[in-house]
């Protein structure tokens, strides 16, 4: 991942911007390679915070995962089947989503949402560890 859309960096502006504006029918993406596959309890973001001038965050986000014996992208769904995640109310302040159940992967992808067209901008961060090839927690992988 480029250091420039990690969590609490100001590098080239300080995030990853997706082209046009984004709706419910967004297709861009922010694509983090982890390479090898990875147990992830967590997801971070944050807006672009731009030395203070930024005013672009995500208020929601969708997140689809890849692992290798899946061979397609899944989108994750919590517990209770929610596939939208809560993203940022501001453009400096972690949003730190715990994932229940964890997912194994080893790409993951951030893709923004909006009920109402807007401008986004968003700095990242994967939780978790790599995998073993154990259970975790009493889970296994999905």
């Amino acid at each position: 991942m480029n250091n420039f859309v990690r969590l609490n960096q100001e590098i080239k502006g300080g995030a990853w911007c997706p082209k046009a504006q984004i709706t419910t029918e967004s297709t861009e993406w922010l694509e983090v390679d982890l390479r090898t596959v990875h147990v992830i309890t967590a997801v971070g973001t944050q807006g672009r915070f731009g030395n203070s001038q930024g005013r672009e965050f995500a208020e929601a986000y969708v997140l689809e995962y890849w692992r290798p014996k899946l061979a397609k992208w899944v989108r994750y769904r919590t517990a209770d089947g929610q596939e939208i995640l809560s993203g940022n109310t501001n453009t400096y302040l972690e949003k730190k989503n715990h994932l229940e159940p964890p997912i194994w992967a080893s790409r993951v992808r951030y893709i923004p949402y909006s009920a109402h067209r807007r401008t986004v901008c968003m700095r990242v961060e994967v939780y978790g560890c790599p995998w073993t090839g154990q259970s975790y927690h009493n889970h296994e992988p999905y």
